[in-house]
C-alpha cells in the first residue's frame, strides 16, 4: 500500500508505524513520567526528542529507540542529529552519544 507524503492519512498510518518506539522507551526503566505520562519522548511528524536527566541515560535510551527502529527497519541520521545540555551545567563537557553502530552525534 503506498500512501503519498503529504496526504491526509499519512500521519495517521505513521503514527501507527512507529509507534513501538514510544512504547518501547516508557516501558524501558529509563523514561520520566508526570502523572502517568511519559516525557522522556516526544514525537513529532519524523522527529523524535528525547528528554533524560542524566547523560549516561540518554545514551540507554537511544540505543533502546535504535532497537526498535532498526527491526522497522528505518535508522537515526547522525547528520541531523543533535544532543544539547540544558541546565546550571551546560558548558561542562560531556562525552559523545553514539548508535549501536558507533556513529556519533
Amino acid at each position: 500500500m503506498n500512501v503519498r507524503q503529504g496526504g491526509v492519512l499519512s500521519p495517521y498510518l505513521f503514527a501507527v508505524y512507529i509507534g513501538n518506539v514510544f512504547e518501547c522507551v516508557s516501558d524501558s526503566g529509563l523514561a520520566r513520567t508526570i502523572k502517568r505520562y511519559c516525557m522522556s519522548i516526544f514525537m513529532y511528524a519524523d522527529d523524535i526528542i528525547l528528554l533524560t536527566p542524566v547523560v549516561s541515560a540518554l545514551q540507554r535510551l537511544l540505543h533502546a529507540c535504535e532497537d526498535q527502529l532498526n527491526w522497522l527497519d528505518m535508522s537515526i541520521n547522525v547528520n541531523k542529529s543533535a544532543c544539547i545540555r540544558i541546565g546550571s551545567r551546560y558548558k561542562e563537557i560531556c562525552y559523545n552519544l553514539v548508535t549501536i553502530d558507533e556513529r556519533e552525534i
